[in-house]
């Protein structure tokens, strides 16, 4: 079963909590991307949440994200192809 995250900004960080109970913070969404992309997270299985007290993500962080998560994965399939 794939690893999902919920992801809210909080206190200037990206914050994710994992399907599996870890959780990631860090402050850049490149960051974060790539750390949810070692942990198992595809473009697809994040979701984002707001509350009291937290700064929305805006759409455009929401998409940049999906989408370097989505990037580095088809960079990683092509050096596993390279090296087959």
């Amino acid at each position: 079963m794939a690893t999902t995250a919920n992801v809210m900004f909080f206190k200037n960080e990206f914050i994710a909590a994992l399907s599996d109970g870890r959780h990631i913070e860090r402050r850049d969404w490149r960051e974060m991307a790539l750390a949810l992309y070692r942990a198992g997270v595809d473009g697809g299985s994040v979701n984002y949440e707001w509350g009291s007290g937290q700064r929305m993500i805006t759409a455009g962080q929401q998409v940049a994200l999906r989408a370097e998560i989505r990037r580095l994965a088809q960079a990683s399939d092509v050096r596993l192809g390279a090296a087959a």
